[in-house]
């Protein structure tokens, strides 16, 4: 960030405002009076220009429905904010200024609410800088798409797309949902278009099977750990009792009717769907074989390249050193993605199963749903969830599960950090017994996570997972009564 500029921006807001100061009328009242009624803008029909209007089923927001959204957070954004937003709207307005005029015009207040962003833990930012945010990167794509036609060379219009969809997915990835999904459904148009534009293309063999690899390391040999149960699709009741016992268990035959699951369905979650219908999508990635690692990071990256960088070099393999400093391990992990790209969504169901909390009624909106993705050799340290159920499913490839329920806690050695005390210390295909020797005497289960099938781990269950194969999970978090979380055996 150039902060140089940034300083020439907030010196300039400042002597505005001091010009200002005398007017009583608010920002947002005179911008209001400036761009007239709701609705002024009918021509920018979401996608607007060339792109057709039934690509998509909602119309724009106009400047007054930008307006209208922000204008609670007036005071909290501050006049400097508010009222360079209020100029974003005017030039949204009339659409004389370039694409590149315009997005350099917005790029300091976007640099500015950015770094407010990453000001504190990430749960307590302010929802007006979430929100604003999210408005400023919508308002940059809608003037995108305004400014595009097809008589652009095709280069040029995937530039175009391409600078719309980064900008939808941050406003999706990094704020506040705002006019009820209009960004992400204007991304799956854009993504549409950008994939007519171009074709996408596999690489041989991408979608070839996966074979499933023998467990590596100590814990298949470890008599302390016991094979998880396969039960074939419980009934509710049958999984409540089950819940009851509080241990973890394989369910099987619960998957067969998603279509990401069914071979030949066009919505099978293969690689190359994933690269045709979802590639130029950002999503966040996890770099480095664990999040306890030193050397671990994120980065933010379309589809298509995760895939090429981190899925294809690495071929399907059990090597527990298949990690280099040149080739480091990436992982789409624990990401609401259904949340971004609701269309994926449609490919699985949450389980019925996540209705069982041990109260007469539950609702499906309280489960939180994360999507996983990633090659051979993505690791999950041992680590718990606290106090919620959870239901890991395998889509795709093979996963080697370890459970340790919350009896076992003493033994497995947790962090002293408050920020990791949901993680073990302990390395568990490697264990460091010298330095943690009461973890020989934890007792747990094991087993291998096949495609189709979902493990049961309780609440405050310690699990520890690796990727044996490339793979495709997507796990459900949800709440129970006290009566079926576990005490901790220090409590």
């Amino acid at each position: 960030m150039n902060w140089g500029e940034m300083a020439r921006w907030l010196e300039r807001e400042f002597t505005d405002q001091k010009v200002r100061g005398s007017n009583p009328t608010s920002a947002s009242q005179l911008l209001l009076s400036k761009l007239g009624q709701p609705g002024s803008i009918p021509a920018l029909v979401i996608p607007s220009g060339d792109m057709s209007s039934s690509d998509v089923s909602q119309t724009a927001p106009t400047p007054t429905d930008f307006l209208q959204l922000l204008s609670p957070y007036e005071s909290d954004l501050g006049p400097l904010v508010f009222e360079d937003f209020s100029k974003l709207l005017a030039q949204y307005e009339f659409q004389e200024r370039s694409v590149d005029e315009f997005r350099e015009q917005s790029r300091f207040i976007l640099e500015y609410v950015w770094e407010k962003l990453h000001t504190g833990h990430w749960k307590d930012v302010p929802l007006c800088w979430r929100t604003v945010y999210a408005a400023i990167r919508l308002l940059r794509a809608l003037y995108v798409i305004a400014q595009l036609k097809l008589s652009f060379p095709s280069d040029m219009q995937s530039m175009y797309l391409q600078r719309a969809l980064e900008d939808l997915d941050y406003s999706l990835l990094m704020g506040h949902p705002i006019f009820e999904g209009v960004a992400a459904e204007l991304a799956a148009a854009v993504h549409r278009r950008l994939s007519d534009l171009h074709g996408v293309h596999s690489p041989p063999n991408e979608d070839s099977p996966v074979i499933a690899c023998p467990v590596a390391g100590s814990p298949s040999d470890n008599p302390n750990l016991r094979p998880l149960d396969r039960i074939f699709r419980p009934s509710i009741e049958k999984f409540l009792d089950l819940m009851r016992i509080g241990q973890p268990f394989i369910l099987t035959g619960a998957m067969t009717h998603w279509p990401a699951c069914q071979s030949g369905n066009p919505h099978a979650w293969t690689v190359n769907y994933w690269r045709r219908c979802f590639g130029y999508r950002i999503v966040p990635v996890e770099i480095g074989r664990k999040y306890t690692d030193e050397s671990w990071g994120q980065e933010l990256m379309s589809i298509t390249r995760f895939i090429d960088q981190f899925v294809f070099p690495s071929s399907d393999s059990c090597d527990m050193k298949s990690e280099t400093p040149s080739r480091p391990i990436g992982y789409l992990a624990q990401h609401q993605l259904f949340l971004q790209i609701p269309e994926l969504g449609y490919d699985v169901h949450t389980p019925d199963y996540c209705m069982v909390s041990g109260e007469e009624s539950s609702d499906v909106s309280d489960v939180d749903i994360n999507v996983w993705f990633g090659p051979a050799n993505t690791i999950s340290p041992l680590h718990h969830d606290s106090d919620r159920a959870n239901l890991l499913t395998q889509v795709s490839g093979y996963k080697y599960v370890v459970l340790f329920t919350a009896s076992e806690t003493p033994l497995v050695y947790p962090h002293p950090e408050k920020m990791l005390s949901n993680t073990s210390q302990v390395d568990v295909e490697h264990p460091d017994l010298a330095k943690f020797p009461q973890f020989a005497l934890a007792q747990g289960f094991h087993g291998i996570l096949s495609p189709g099938e979902m493990v049961f781990i309780p609440p405050r269950c310690w699990h520890y997972i690796r990727s044996l194969t490339t793979s495709f999970s997507v796990n459900f978090w949800w709440n129970v009564v006290d009566s079926l979380i576990p005490p901790w055996p220090y409590d």
